[in-house]
């Protein structure tokens, strides 16, 4: 495996080394709301549910929070590939993500109310060994170069494909 030094500078070289398609799959399973999600080459597994009060089992996380956990999550990753970029050794962080939702929107009880969450704050608290400025520069990188941010904000259209079973 290259390391991220030699990803960079291959990308760097030419874009097209930098794509990448990626797959998951998620099958239901017969307890509750719980789904099995595979992903990637390296087949890693984990169980989303819902909370009992939902009719989940609450054996995992339901998708709501696994969204939250996934801004989280790419927000330190990319600051980590920002880090190594400007080289800039981050001591310690962490994201507290945090989003507002109605579920009677999901549940069609009202159709003014956004059926998902209507606000995502995550708070970040990052201590690295750079001067204050340096850090908001690298941050203001990572927030806008951010895939998963990028793609609650961004253009990218979901465009489902339907496969009916007989």
């Amino acid at each position: 495996m290259p390391s991220f030094k030699e990803t960079y500078e291959a990308i760097k070289k030419d874009v097209k080394n930098g794509e990448k398609n990626f797959n998951v799959a998620c099958e239901m399973l017969s307890e509750g709301m719980q789904t099995k999600v595979t992903m990637g080459a390296s087949n890693h597994e984990f169980i989303i549910d819902a909370p009992i009060g939902l009719d989940g089992t609450d054996k995992g996380p339901s998708p709501l929070l696994a969204i939250l956990g996934s801004i989280g999550a790419c927000i330190i990753a990319v600051a980590k590939f920002w880090a190594l970029i400007e080289d800039i050794k981050i001591e310690s962080m962490t994201v507290n993500s945090r989003g507002h939702l109605n579920l009677a929107g999901i549940f069609g009880l009202n159709d003014n109310i956004p059926p998902g969450y209507d606000t995502f704050q995550p708070i970040i608290r990052i201590k690295a060994d750079a001067p204050k400025a340096k850090i908001e520069e690298m941050m203001e990188k990572v927030f806008s170069h951010c895939p998963v941010i990028y793609n609650f904000n961004g253009p990218t259209p979901i465009k489902y494909k339907l496969q009916i079973r007989e």
